[in-house]
């Protein structure tokens, strides 16, 4: 990854969204990237979410199985990238 010089400091980076009326979850993500003075790579996702009715209440556990997956896909793409 090239980055332009900034004088040796820590450089940051992110995006955050939150979910529209009519979704089934109720909540937002925050991605945040950050390089420090000594080059490493740091990779910040925060997530909150819950059930906008019942009905996606009473589906709970399928639920929090398809967010692990998720979020171990979000995992894997950033390891990709920093590769």
């Amino acid at each position: 990854m090239h980055r332009p010089v900034s004088g040796g400091g820590p450089q940051s980076a992110g995006f955050a969204y939150g979910t529209l009326p009519g979704h089934p979850e109720r909540g937002e993500e925050a991605f945040e990237v950050e390089i420090d003075a000594q080059d490493r790579v740091f990779l910040k996702i925060t997530a909150f979410s819950r059930h906008s009715n019942w009905f996606y209440t009473a589906g709970g556990i399928v639920a929090r199985a398809a967010q692990r997956h998720i979020t171990a896909r979000y995992i894997e793409g950033a390891h990709q990238l920093a590769r």
